[in-house]
């Protein structure tokens, strides 16, 4: 065959017979793709041996939930671009077609740069297709070596390489070499060995404790099997666990561990030994067998096990296949009175999203956050996000893979107890296990956060939760923030919050500081003293204080907190807090008070004395000078009566003094009368001026006395 061999009339271009194409592609049927392969493979035998061909097996990830999710409408819309955007792609020298549903092979002839800048560019083409849903495919190459090989021969090994990154959103593609020919022969050799390893008993269960770092206290364990053959030796489980999960034979796997790890326990119970809850882990194929939850429970029930004894653990990568089946599955499990844990969380891609999905109970952890060296501050940063997130959510999180004191040390200090790793103990046989459950104190789990049910704080981290709308939209400034060893941390800010501090500071900037840094010490003092308050009465505390969001001493503003605690757990308490800026207020009393001073000064060298009169409740306000050189006290009732009973005002004008108030009850704006006071019948001038309301009523009068 020459090297300008036209495949335009198989490419869907020529459609003259229609058994030849596929109907809703137009690509030529797979059938005429097989029989065209072999036509290209005799017409170049050189360039085939020479590796200048390569066999494409292309697929489409959860390509069914596309279809269920979207539609099957959909589902033919983007097998339709895909076809085409691999027909342009592959133009010269080149075959397509669909093999079945989502998958493709190709057939071209090309090098290795302009292969792979093909399947990039259609990898990009796909990542950017219109559709709210992650679309990835994994691609499997197998570049000729031999002539002898037939299309099917070689379809094969191009499925092969495939099979070693189906599923895999990080490798998208991968080639045929020796080594996967030699790992897919290991895979049909362990295969062949698995049931006699069952029935054998070759699988031995290993537990691997988890402890609380506060205390070094057992919490609980999980159940891990390694395979010991006779002949072979410990196979690892990284070798044998994907198989079995391809094949299906997990299941028999799982329900055996979970027969064995049924079998201890009881075997404690009998030995009066108290044992920890212990987690068995229930793969993704798992979910899927009908009736396992029932078959879970029938076993539990022989060897008359605690259920609270035994904690079943899903992978977060099951999330992927379907959130709706775990659910499901959760919830049968859930009847029984079993606990469920989440293993691996946050190393799949549904994450944060499955959590208010899925009825969880506890959280695994995973440190794989804070394993890539060169991004470990945003690992941190991330870790801090979710346990503190998972902590207001009421999870208990239980950290695994934690190999150093210095990991834990981080995680107690974000508020993460509970790990499980070689920090603490590497998986041990049963019999270390035991030795090691009666030589250390055991305690139980503890929740992460204890929600106070007069407010559900759960439901501020939902969007559309009536407490959100109510706090983003109808409520004045707000925030909801966590107290814990002396800082204070913003978790969520409402837009009039921002309105109230002003423009000193942006809502980032907020969540970048110790809120308690904004503080002098006084008023920081003032401040922490009303959350011990809120803390300790479980209800509502107040106080004002004055702070500063900058580094200009002229920004400081005074606000009026409100504070109620909605969440507690062991080490730290979650607030609500409502603020209204009173800095305008506290700048007003302070001009007035100024002033009075500055008239208190005057009316001491005029020998003034002045007062305040209200006229609905009879009640007189002295000022300083009053209550000094007169005794009276700040606030005087049933004036003027105390007054002349003292004999501030004398007999002889007691009754002219109640007729000046009757004058001011009765409308009169202003009167002025000489008449002497005091016992030493001093002459003062005494004046008064009569305030109104919109009605024209009385309601104040401003007096005074000024010596003559």
């Amino acid at each position: 065959m020459k090297e300008n061999f036209s495949m335009s009339n198989y490419n869907g271009v020529n459609k003259n017979y229609n058994n030849e194409y596929d109907s809703l592609t137009g690509l030529i049927s797979y059938e005429k793709f097989m029989e065209t392969v072999e036509e290209m493979v005799k017409a170049d035998l050189n360039g085939v041996a020479k590796g200048e061909y390569a066999f494409i097996y292309i697929d489409v990830l959860r390509f069914k939930i596309i279809n269920d999710i979207f539609n099957v409408e959909e589902g033919d819309r983007l097998l339709i671009f895909i076809a085409s955007h691999l027909m342009c792609l592959f133009s010269e020298n080149s075959i397509v077609t669909r093999v079945s549903s989502d998958r493709f092979a190709i057939f071209t002839k090309t090098d290795s740069k302009q292969l792979e800048e093909n399947l990039n560019r259609y990898l990009y083409e796909l990542s950017e297709y219109e559709l709210p849903y992650e679309i990835v495919s994994n691609i499997g190459i197998y570049v000729t070596e031999r002539t002898d090989l037939s299309s099917q021969a070689m379809l094969d090994r191009a499925i092969l390489a495939h099979s070693t990154v189906k599923g895999n959103y990080i490798t998208k593609y991968a080639y045929y070499t020796s080594e996967v020919r030699d790992a897919i022969l290991g895979e049909h050799e362990i295969t062949g060995i698995m049931n006699l390893a069952l029935e054998t008993d070759q699988f031995v269960i290993y537990y691997q404790p988890q402890f609380n770092h506060i205390d070094k206290s057992m919490v609980g364990a999980e159940a891990l099997v390694r395979w010991i053959h006779p002949q072979r030796g410990l196979i690892s489980p990284g070798k044998f666990i994907p198989i079995f999960e391809k094949n299906g034979f997990i299941t028999k796997v799982d329900l055996y561990i979970f027969e064995q790890v049924c079998k201890f326990i009881k075997k404690c119970i009998e030995r009066k030994i108290e044992i920890v809850p212990i987690s068995v882990n229930i793969s993704r194929r798992d979910i899927y067998h009908p009736g396992l939850a029932k078959m879970l429970e029938e076993i539990r029930i022989k060897y008359d096990v605690p259920v609270k004894l035994i904690r079943l653990e899903v992978t977060e990568s099951a999330t992927i296949d379907g959130i709706q089946r775990i659910s499901d599955f959760i919830s049968e499990v859930h009847r029984y009175g079993y606990v469920v844990e989440m293993d691996d969380f946050g190393s799949a891609y549904s994450s944060l999203n499955s959590l208010k999905s899925i009825d969880l109970d506890i959280l695994k952890l995973d440190m794989k956050f804070l394993s890539d060296e060169g991004n470990t501050n945003n690992g941190t940063i991330i870790l801090s996000s979710v346990v503190r997130m998972a902590k207001w959510l009421g999870f208990p999180i239980i950290a695994e893979g934690v190999e150093n004191k210095e990991q834990a040390d981080f995680l107690l200090s974000i508020g993460s107890c509970y790990v499980q790793g070689y920090l603490y103990s590497k998986p041990i046989p049963e019999d270390e296990f035991m030795k090691m459950v009666v030589e250390t104190g055991i305690q139980p789990l503890k929740p992460a956060m204890n929600i106070i049910n007069k407010m559900n704080a759960n439901n501020f981290w939902d969007p559309k939760s009536l407490e959100t709308m109510i706090f983003s939209n109808y409520v004045g400034g707000a925030a909801i923030y966590e107290y814990k060893n002396g800082n204070l941390e913003i978790l969520r800010v409402n837009r009039k919050y921002i309105q109230e501090i002003g423009n000193h500071i942006s809502e980032t900037d907020i969540w970048k500081h110790n809120f308690l840094s904004f503080f002098d010490d006084e008023n920081r003092k003032k401040y922490v003293e009303m959350l011990e308050r809120a803390i300790e009465s479980e209800d509502e505390e107040e106080c004002e204080t004055w702070r500063n969001y900058t580094d200009n001493p002229e920004n400081k503003i005074c606000i009026r907190d409100s504070v109620r605690v909605i969440g507690k757990s062991i080490d730290s308490v979650m607030f609500y807090n409502m603020i209204r800026n009173i800095t305008a207020e506290k700048r007003a009393i302070e001009e007035i008070e100024h002033r009075e001073m500055l008239f208190r000064s005057a009316s001491e060298q005029a020998n003034i004395y002045y007062w305040e009169y209200d006229v609905g409740t009879k009640k007189m306000f002295p000022c300083f000078r009053c209550m000094r050189d007169l005794k009276l006290p700040p606030m005087v009732e049933n004036y003027p009566e105390p007054a002349i009973e003292m004999g501030i005002f004398p007999p002889e004008v007691a009754d002219m003094y109640r007729d000046i108030h009757d004058k001011i009850e009765a409308g009169q704006k202003n009167v002025e009368v000489d008449m002497p006071l005091t016992p030493d019948r001093v002459m003062f001038r005494v004046r008064y001026t009569t305030q109104f309301d919109e009605d024209g009523k009385p309601v104040k009068a401003y007096g005074s006395a000024t010596k003559i």
